[in-house]
């Protein structure tokens, strides 16, 4: 699993890097097309640097080239909002940082912070004045894939892939032949005298960090009672602090950034903490599934064998392999049951929306239960299995890979698992995840009889 101490490149993005533009001469139909230098050496059973062909940003390029869809240019925001309504994210994911982990630093600062929305699959990066927008998405069985949109009303509507100079920052495993892409979630340090951290450069958050060891050089609205965290606070390293540094007593509990900066150019007034919470969940269940497919597959491959793909069953593996796959697959095992996930010390509320509107997205299971459901008191799920197993990039793991993870569901749900985990779920949640599981996965519901 991603280490919370690994220490990550101050160019590294809180979640795209920059990319370069696309020349205007190039035809939009090669955009997305062309192959992307990668590594020297990649994962043969991968094939990252190929043209990637099933996300939602590659499916809008598609409606853009045959003229299906124009995106709508408007002199506040650009294509942003056009893009947004095309891509299926709503406004009111809006997260803002003003920590210059970018190689737009020169553009982002607490006057003018980056913008950051996102769906289940997608996200996408906005900074007013700059003339790009930056997209990531999330392939089936290959992970974050980057993109990038010219921003500029007389630059054609193309979407244009994003290869070395993305992965330089958001590929730090560098194991087995190449790296593994990934989102990044970060915190940086801040200017507070109550900091305890001795961490030299921003570090990666996930659901395992303590809250108060969050949001350095974010903002963050909402509530969360006595719960500390560094949002809102100046950076130890940045100037233009001015404003925060002055409103550091009343940074909490805020409803709305206006008193902070000209909230104008943004879509919305907020930074809104259930949207940070869930985005630090997302990014981190998706990033361990994309490991663990990277390093099963290069484990079992020989010879650009792709043994993964035809091995079946668990029972089919080896001795060694089954070995092997365990160390995998156990940790993903226990992000999914947010097993070490660190504790709410309070209730947490979302004033932006955005937490009723995320709980809603899902067609109600039994007794009107869904895993999207979040809880906000003690946790951020109220069913403490991810959504995320519903989602095409969980289900695109290896079939032995879901063989086993499908097994091990089953077993912590009835209360057999010997690690631990079913002892954190009582029974009644376990039911409940049970039933949802069985009428919402075709997957793992024949795991579950």
């Amino acid at each position: 699993m991603v280490s919370k101490d690994m220490k990550i490149p101050r160019t590294a993005l809180a979640l795209a890097l920059l990319a370069t533009l696309p020349p205007a001469a190039t035809a939009a139909a090669d955009l997305l097309e062309q192959p992307i230098a990668r590594y020297e050496q990649e994962y043969p059973q991968i094939g990252y640097s190929a043209p990637a062909r099933d996300n939602r940003v590659w499916r809008l390029q598609q409606r853009l080239q045959s003229g299906e869809l124009v995106l709508a240019w408007e002199a506040r925001w650009g294509y942003l909002r056009s893009l947004l309504a095309a891509l299926q994210i709503e406004p009111d994911s809006q997260v803002l940082v003003y920590s210059k982990t970018s190689l737009q630093f020169e553009s982002i600062s607490p006057a003018n912070p980056r913008a950051i929305y996102f769906n289940d699959d997608t996200y996408v990066g906005y900074v007013p004045g700059s003339p790009l927008i930056e997209l990531v998405a999330i392939e089936p069985g290959r992970g974050p894939v980057f993109f990038a949109l010219e921003n500029r009303q007389a630059a054609p509507q193309a979407l244009r892939r994003e290869g070395n100079v993305c992965v330089a920052c958001h590929d730090t495993f560098t194991l087995m032949g190449g790296g593994i892409p990934r989102v990044l979630v970060m915190s940086a340090p801040v200017d507070d005298p109550a900091e305890a951290r001795t961490a030299p450069s921003a570090t990666e958050t996930d659901d395992r960090t303590p809250l108060d060891q969050r949001w350095g050089g974010w903002y963050v609205t909402g509530k969360t009672g006595t719960q500390r965290h560094f949002g809102n606070l100046p950076l130890r390293e940045s100037a233009g602090g001015e404003t925060l540094r002055a409103k550091r007593a009343s940074r909490s509990d805020l409803a709305t950034l206006r008193d902070y900066f000209d909230t104008s150019p943004y879509l919305r007034e907020t930074s809104d903490v259930a949207a940070l919470l869930v985005l630090e969940h997302q990014t981190y269940i998706q990033n361990a599934v994309t490991r663990v497919n990277y390093k099963l597959r290069a484990a079992l491959g020989r010879d650009g064998e792709d043994r993964a793909a035809s091995l079946r069953q668990w029972s089919e593996a080896s001795q060694r392999e089954q070995t092997l796959m365990r160390a995998m697959l156990e940790p993903l095992l226990r992000a999914l049951f947010f097993h070490d996930a660190a504790p709410f010390e309070d209730r947490i509320v979302s004033t932006g929306g955005f937490a009723a509107r995320f709980s809603a997205l899902a067609a109600a299971g039994p007794q009107g239960r869904s895993l999207r459901e979040l809880d906000l008191a003690s946790r951020l799920q109220r069913h403490r299995l991810s959504y995320l197993v519903l989602s095409p990039h969980f289900e695109a793991l290896p079939p032995v890979a879901l063989d086993y993870l499908g097994g091990r569901i089953a077993e912590v749900l009835a209360g057999r698992d010997a690690t631990g985990i079913s002892e954190r779920l009582p029974a009644a949640e376990r039911a409940a995840i049970r039933e949802i599981l069985q009428a919402a996965s075709p997957v793992l519901a024949g795991y579950l009889k």
